[in-house]
């Protein structure tokens, strides 16, 4: 069955004695996680911060390590952050070098062109022209017109422009790359007013400084019992109890998490505003898998920057149903966009309950597409796609809500998807090019191999190789080609029908196919 970690928001009922106590707690938890910063980051050994800590505080021995194990959550992940935040440079630097590379050589070689020309121009002492000679080729179509109607100037004279802030740029990632690799790691705390309880398995409830007593009664609040620190426990006693309310959202898998004995409960106690203080309750959640395996049929996804394609694949790897669902995030703020993320979500997951089938999504890293960006080796529209769509947050909403409704969520290698698509299934079934790729991830989740067509056949001695480099081949070969090229019906395509609903009552989102 498999599992998560959740993270609950409860409010708490804080009266006046309380409240003095959180507040002093907070401070001591404060102090005490700065302390634990520093130490760790000079490398400094646990078990020495964990006695000075003791002794500095005034807390006891398990107080400290949970301070500690919070601390060293936090100082993992940002070293995990600075690290992909440095690879992120690295590969944009790479590519800006090749940009800049590539167009220092055009530059160079029409310079050349330009003394040739000049060169023929100009008269020998024999009053005959001289020739230019054929490794001289002019490197920019048309570079004395004007470009485009843009006041940019020829073709050369805008090139030279864009070498120069290509060089700009190259300039300051490196400088930024060197400074994020010499500068100290920086952690942030967050809120001042926290105080931590990390649980763990092998104690009493999960958790033995913090812990949940539940109500005998149903409209009875819930008791948060706290054990006091030694520097504290002359004003406040021992332990203090605050009440809780845990009804609503989470209510029963923390209960859960409780009842089970052998799971960790971690708390953190944060005060939002002045006065109001909550109490984050995080808990591992288990949910059973509700659909059917993937060998009975599944939900291929292909993501695009203003649509979801979609395609139902039965047990033989044939399509069923297939659709898209529309949507535009253009100029939409963030929760705008997590707005219509969630919308799409649930469509798509109304369709995997229907059809008690896994979806299937592909494995995209856009990090090393987001190298790319303003380079000159992607086109416009697709920069504005790739750095103004949140794919990483479409990933996260969508991998939580299967999680929540017991969905099976797969994710295969996405490489040549959109090309087999094409030229495989997109004139058979009437398709668009977003749902025959989908149809070719739902298959590569089901182990069906593409093999390249009869049509598109060549002889190839080297036959042993994997089937994907014959679609490497094939893919240079079609580079450039308009893509409705291959949308050419043929008499063998089945019929479609319009969105609606069947005869068992099935919600249809887009066509069928017998």
């Amino acid at each position: 069955m498999p599992s998560r970690k959740q993270t609950y928001v409860k409010q708490l009922h804080i009266d006046t004695n309380t409240g003095l106590f959180l507040a002093d707690y907070g401070a001591i938890s404060q102090g005490a996680a700065v302390f634990i910063l520093k130490g760790l980051l000079e490398n400094q050994k646990i078990s020495q911060l964990n006695t000075t800590l003791q002794k500095t505080y005034a807390i006891n021995k398990r107080q400290a390590s949970s301070i500690i194990a919070f601390i060293e959550g936090e100082i993992k992940s940002a070293s995990e952050s600075q690290a992909s935040h440095i690879k992120t440079l690295e590969e944009k630097i790479k590519t800006l070098k090749s940009s800049v590379d590539l167009l220092e050589k055009k530059v160079k070689k029409h310079i050349e062109y330009f003394k040739a020309v000049n060169k023929y121009n100009t008269t020998t002492k024999q009053g005959k022209k001289a020739k230019i000679s054929a490794k001289y080729k002019p490197q920019f179509d048309d570079a004395c017109s004007v470009a485009f109607g843009q006041k940019i100037g020829t073709h050369y004279q805008g090139a030279k422009n864009k070498l120069h802030h290509q060089k700009r740029k190259l300039h300051k990632m490196t400088c930024q790359l060197k400074y994020l690799k010499s500068k100290r790691l920086h952690v942030n705390l967050g809120n001042k007013e926290t105080i931590y309880f990390v649980g763990s398995k092998d104690e009493s409830n999960g958790n033995q400084i913090c812990q949940l007593i539940f109500g005998l009664e149903k409209k009875s609040l819930d008791i948060l019992k706290i054990r006091v620190p030694l520097a504290l426990e002359h004003r406040y006693g021992k332990y203090i109890e605050i009440p809780i309310n845990l009804n609503g959202y989470g209510d029963t898998e923390i209960r859960s998490a409780w009842a089970s004995g052998q799971q960790a409960i971690t708390y953190r106690i944060i005060q939002r505003k002045y006065g109001v203080w909550e109490a984050h309750i995080t808990v591992d959640v288990y949910r059973p898998i509700t659909s059917d395996t993937v060998m009975l049929g599944c939900i291929g996804v292909d993501l695009n920057f203003n649509s979801l394609a979609w395609c139902k694949v039965n047990a033989d790897g044939n399509p069923k149903r297939f659709g898209d669902i529309k949507f535009n995030l253009h100029s939409l703020s963030h929760n705008q966009t997590e707005a219509v993320l969630a919308g799409v979500i649930t469509q798509l997951t109304t369709l995997a309950l229907a059809f008690k089938c896994p979806i299937v999504i592909e494995d995209l890293d856009f990090d090393k597409k987001k190298a790319q960006l303003n380079n000159g080796t992607l086109h416009k529209r697709y920069n504005r796609m790739i750095s103004g769509f949140a794919y990483n947050r479409f990933y996260e909403l969508l991998s939580s809500r299967c999680f929540k409704l017991g969905i099976k969520l797969i994710t295969v290698k996405p490489e040549y998807s959109s090309l087999i698509g094409m030229t495989k299934f997109m004139s058979n079934y009437g398709m668009n090019s977003g749902c025959s790729a989908a149809l070719v991830l739902a298959r590569r989740a089901m182990n069906y191999s593409e093999g390249v067509p009869a049509r598109t056949a060549y002889f190839d001695k080297e036959s042993k190789k994997h089937v994907w480099s014959h679609w490497n081949r094939i893919s240079k070969r079609v580079k450039g080609s308009a893509r409705h090229s291959f949308y050419q019906p043929r008499p063998t395509a089945s019929s479609s029908l319009r969105n609606g609903t069947t005869e068992n009552g099935v919600l249809e989102f887009g066509n069928s196919v017998p």
